[in-house]
């Protein structure tokens, strides 16, 4: 992957390739946990990194588990088997699993919220003054 430019806000390049559905899925999750998280070093990025592929993995998962209940239930012609749903659901629950476990531990990694910057406390400031 070295001939490509690295991705905004310190993205992890995790994806190969990230134009298309997936790659704006990747996007979206991870500008989600730069915004609720402090992501300053490259460990907490690669970590946030990780987690926005997993996001990616359960969407997809859970996409195609949808789908295919749909067409099981309302479906013509040629529907998915009971064996099909049943791994599709499984592998819906391991990447929901796996996308848990991954955000509890970012969080403990970067702690806590971003600090808040200088409107947000005078905001916060004037809130409490006014109760």
């Amino acid at each position: 992957m070295g001939g490509r430019r690295p991705l905004k806000g310190g993205a992890p390049r995790l994806l190969g390739r990230h134009d298309g559905l997936e790659g704006w899925a990747y996007r979206r999750a991870f500008d989600a946990m730069a915004e609720e998280f402090t992501l300053s070093t490259p460990l907490l990025q690669f970590e946030a990194g990780r987690v926005a592929a997993l996001r990616v993995q359960l969407e997809a998962a859970t996409r195609a588990l949808m789908a295919a209940q749909r067409a099981r239930r309302i479906g013509r012609g040629r529907r998915p088997n009971v064996q099909q749903l049943e791994r599709l659901a499984r592998r819906q629950g391991l990447a929901d699993g796996s996308y848990s476990q991954a955000l509890d531990k970012l969080r403990e990694l970067a702690g806590r919220r971003k600090p808040l910057d200088l409107a947000q406390r005078l905001a916060q400031g004037a809130q409490e003054r006014g109760r």
